[in-house]
Parts: C-alpha cells; structure tokens; sequence
C-alpha cells in the first residue's frame, strides 16, 4: 500500500486475474471504483505503458504506472446553490434546464455563481474530464435558456461527445427574430470568429461548415416565431446564421438585434417594439429539446423543456398587438 501522499509510481502484478479497475480500488485507500475508472478512461493509469480499458483483466508481471497526484489536489471551484430545474436523472447522467441569464462555467474574470457551481452543489458525482467545467458536455450562452445534458463520470461523458461530434444528437431551438422569415429553409455557410471583433463569430470562407434547418411556427407582424434544427454544433451558429439572412434574434445586440433593429420597421411598430424589448431584455432563443442514444441504455431518448414564462409573455404580447 502506497502513501496518501504519493500518488505516481508503478506496481509489478505478482496474482493474474483480477480485473484492473478492482485491483486498483482496492490498492488505493482514497479513490472510488468509478474514479478508478475514470483515471484508465483518461490514460492516467496504463498497462505495460499502454492504454487500456476498466475491465482488462491483469496477467502476472504487467506493470502499471499511475501519475494520480494532480487527482488529489483540491479544486477551487466551489459547490453553490443555484436555481435550474433537473429534467431527468439516473446514475449516469442528468438532463438540465437552464435558466437564462445564468453563466455555463467559471472564466473571464468569473468564478462563482455558475452552473458549474451549482452542479458540485446538486451531484454527489460527475464527469471530471474539465476541472472547470465538472460535468458539462456542451454549452449554452449565458442568456439562452435550454436543455444540456450532465454527464456524472468521464466514461459517459466521452461518449456523449463522441456522439456531439458524429451529429448523432438532435437539438430544437425556438426564437423570436425580427422581420418575416421565410415559412422554412436551410442556412448553410463557414462560421469563424470575427476578423474585427474577436468577442463574436462571423460567416467567412476560411471558417467551419456549419448547417441550420429552421420552421416559421407563426408571424406576428412584424416579428416570427421560429422552430430551429442545427446540424452542427458552431459556436454562436444560431446568432450567426439569423443575422446573416436579415431575420435576427430578438434582442441580441451582438448579432443585429438589439433595439436600433426598431428603426428598420415602419414607425407605427415603434413604441410596441420598444416595449417588447423591455419585457424579454435577453436573447430570445431557447434549447426546447434534446434527443440521444443512452450510453449505457442504449436506447434513443428524446427530452423537451417547456417554454419559459418570458417567452410566453412576449407570445402573448404579439397576439394581442396583432389583434387589436
């Protein structure tokens, strides 16, 4: 048995047949079974000094080295209470509701009240593949509002992203944007990060292909209502994509749509407008649902979260200008 405070080294198997992750539970006296796992997933243990897998079964004189040491150090990140709404939950994995206005993960000069905090706050377990982000598969921007998938070990969490990267999850966004926007279509262009200011994304020819498949659900002029599908995953692809066909999210001033759109609109629009602005005063886009195969079910699993109050609000506000 080795010291608490010396987690790297190696260790010469004398006894084949123990499987490799049991082993280690039992030769270390401060990692859990799953953290053991979690550690031969990352390659943080080897065998022979080669990766190998939790259920490998040893064989007499394998060596295995370990460098556990940076596992033990204690994280600055801090478990919060924070308010978002859990979905669905099983011993791998939760489906989250965020609300908006709430910051993914610590950075940029924040370090506190994020969702990162209040997950160390609600899971006893999770993914640990991003010490910032405990956890976390993907994003969302701090004032999109949505679904988002928790992994609570690494394992999970690696093939939740293997199946982001594949295109095998399908998300469903709904927006408020300016202007009518056609009843469906396609936009499809190269997103990179701005050349003029590095804050946003932009389309242009050196950037990644990216593909967004959207559904006009109502007009209320003279501002729609849309169902949207991405097809990949660009940073920002939704703001992106909307302003880059004249149609851009309802108070997203980074992306054309802040409240000098108000000026593109006959003036009899103005003053509702201006208080439209007022009422929802964040992106107007939502995450309303998610759907993936189960890494352990192995099952297609589809998750909706229901429209948030302000959206409801603006709806309403819409229905009645237009009634009037």
């Amino acid at each position: 048995m080795i010291s608490n405070k010396d987690y790297q080294g190696e260790i010469l198997i004398e006894k084949e047949g123990d499987r490799i992750d049991k082993f280690l539970f039992n030769y270390f006296n401060l990692f859990s079974r799953t953290k053991i796992k979690n550690h031969i997933i990352k390659e943080n243990i080897l065998v022979k000094n080669k990766k190998t897998t939790p259920a490998y079964t040893l064989k007499k004189n394998d060596k295995i080295t370990f460098d556990l040491n940076f596992a033990i150090k204690t994280s600055s990140l801090k478990p919060e209470k924070i308010n978002f709404e859990i979905i669905y939950e099983d011993s791998f994995l939760a489906i989250i509701n965020k609300p908006s206005g709430l910051v993914v993960h610590p950075g940029n000069g924040i370090s506190s009240g994020t969702l990162a905090n209040g997950l160390l706050y609600k899971f006893k377990e999770l993914s640990e593949i991003n010490k910032n982000a405990p956890g976390i598969v993907h994003r969302l921007d701090k004032e999109t509002s949505g679904l988002m998938i928790i992994a609570k070990n690494d394992e999970i969490h690696v093939d939740l992203s293997r199946q982001f990267e594949q295109r095998k999850v399908n998300k469903t966004y709904r927006a408020i944007v300016w202007g009518k926007i056609k009843s469906e279509g396609f936009i499809e262009g190269n997103i990179a990060r701005d050349r003029k200011n590095r804050t946003i994304f932009s389309m242009q020819k050196n950037g990644r292909e990216s593909i967004t498949e959207y559904k006009r659900l109502n007009y209320f002029d003279p501002i729609s209502y849309v169902e949207l599908y991405p097809k990949t995953g660009r940073t920002h692809q939704i703001r992106v994509h909307l302003n880059s066909i004249s149609n851009p999210i309802v108070c997203d001033s980074s992306y054309g749509g802040g409240e000098n759109r108000i000026k593109s609109f006959h003036i009899k629009h103005t003053k509702f407008l201006q208080s439209l602005l007022k009422s929802i005063n964040r992106v107007a886009l939502h995450a309303t649902s998610i759907e993936f195969i189960h890494p352990v079910l192995k099952k297609r699993n589809k998750f909706n979260a229901p429209i948030p109050q302000d959206f409801n609000y603006i709806l309403e506000m819409l229905e009645n200008y237009i009634n009037d």
